[in-house]
């Protein structure tokens, strides 16, 4: 009786890049906690793990260790402040919404599964292994009694098999695994090859929230103008910033961008673009509830206007049409293919039709469902 008493006191534990001070990892984290908690009727909590990639990826300025990093010092000087200012609002958001281990963790070796019975992968690029921040410790070698559950994580369009110098090693990881699912259709092809088993194709946790339940953490703060056009993208390109502006002519609506320090790495406050005041995730929310018309090249901006019922264009670029399906996916499971655009601008398009979610609403419930019916079986069903 003693040992099912502490059975019962252990924790589901989920590893996710929660600390990436990014608003589409930071929300996806926050919707599979959610989404665990209410499920399961128990607390789970996020294993507070940041490697050292991602510590330097999301430090105030780079280490002045090669060219390129220089010049990108040089740039971001002046605005260092601001974005010092940025992440402090980002783990201010972390602190108050997230459920987190006791203590920080940076390397792999010092993971344990100790405290839980379940450990959730997922979601986002955590099997993305050519990142950064990439890290064999997404795949859970470390956990060595508490079953293992994926949660549509994402190879991020790079197939391990193709890129890993032991794709062997991944393959065993990946067998180890009860229960496997991942969010992108070239995903469950690479990941069949890889294992010889089968996957389930499910929603971003995101997509598992309603509006509601991201109103609560919505911002208030910023001033914004009655209309304007929120332009989301991971890396602003020439091109693409050329089109925004373009619309942004056409309709006499200013652009609202993100991201401080590819704004002016890349000079876009000369196109007269804007930043919010401050970001973070919340503010991200507010920036999308309130815009009249969203542009993004990402897939969580493409996630967000959903969910947000907005006008939005998805702006059609070389990877969405190669390997990288991450955005094609949920076009092609949600209706949403329609407001795919090419990258040229077109004066006779009307930027600002509507979008009929009708069909969406239909198919978001019939894969919302799919996805609880997997992490019931999970999470809930012991047989498993």
């Amino acid at each position: 009786m003693g040992n099912d008493l502490n059975k019962k006191k252990k924790k589901i534990g989920i590893i996710t890049f929660h600390n990436s001070y990014n608003c589409g990892s930071m929300l996806q984290a926050f919707a599979l906690q959610q989404v665990i908690n209410r499920l399961t009727g128990r607390k789970s909590e996020i294993v507070d793990f940041s490697n050292e990639g991602q510590q330097k990826l999301y430090s105030v300025r780079q280490p002045n260790d090669s060219l390129k990093n220089v010049i990108k010092n040089i740039i971001l000087a002046p605005w260092f402040k601001r974005i010092a200012r940025n992440y402090e609002s980002y783990e201010r958001f972390k602190k108050n919404n997230f459920r987190l281990s006791n203590f920080p963790i940076h390397k792999s070796a010092d993971l344990s599964d100790a405290d839980y019975d379940i450990v959730v992968a997922g979601s986002d690029q955590v099997w993305n292994i050519t990142i950064e921040d990439g890290d064999d410790a997404y795949f859970l070698p470390w956990v060595k009694s508490a079953k293992k559950v994926a949660y549509a994580p994402s190879f991020g369009a790079k197939n391990i098999a193709d890129f890993a110098d032991d794709p062997i090693r991944y393959a065993k990881y990946l067998k180890d695994f009860s229960c496997l699912s991942i969010r992108e259709r070239n995903g469950l092809e690479w990941l069949q090859k890889l294992t010889g088993r089968s996957a389930e194709l499910l929603l971003d946790p995101t997509l598992l929230l309603k509006q509601d339940d991201y109103a609560k953490i919505e911002s208030h703060e910023l001033k914004l103008p009655l209309r304007y056009i929120f332009y989301y993208s991971p890396g602003y390109s020439r091109d693409i910033n050329k089109l925004v502006h373009k619309i942004s002519q056409k309709y006499n609506l200013p652009v609202i961008a993100f991201n401080t320090k590819t704004f002016y790495i890349k000079g876009m406050q000369f196109s007269g673009f804007k930043l919010p005041e401050i970001e973070n995730p919340s503010t991200y929310l507010q920036l999308i509830k309130n815009a009249e018309m969203i542009i993004t090249t990402s897939f969580h901006g493409t996630v967000f206007s959903t969910i947000y019922r907005k006008k939005f264009w998805t702006v059609k670029n070389g990877g969405m049409f190669g390997s990288d399906d991450r955005v094609k996916t949920l076009m092609y499971l949600l209706d949403l293919e329609d407001r795919m655009i090419p990258i040229e601008f077109d004066d006779g398009f009307n930027y600002l039709k509507e979008k009929n979610y009708n069909k969406y609403e239909h198919l978001l419930e019939k894969e919302q469902e799919r996805a609880y019916t997997y992490l019931k079986k999970a999470l809930v069903d012991r047989r498993i």
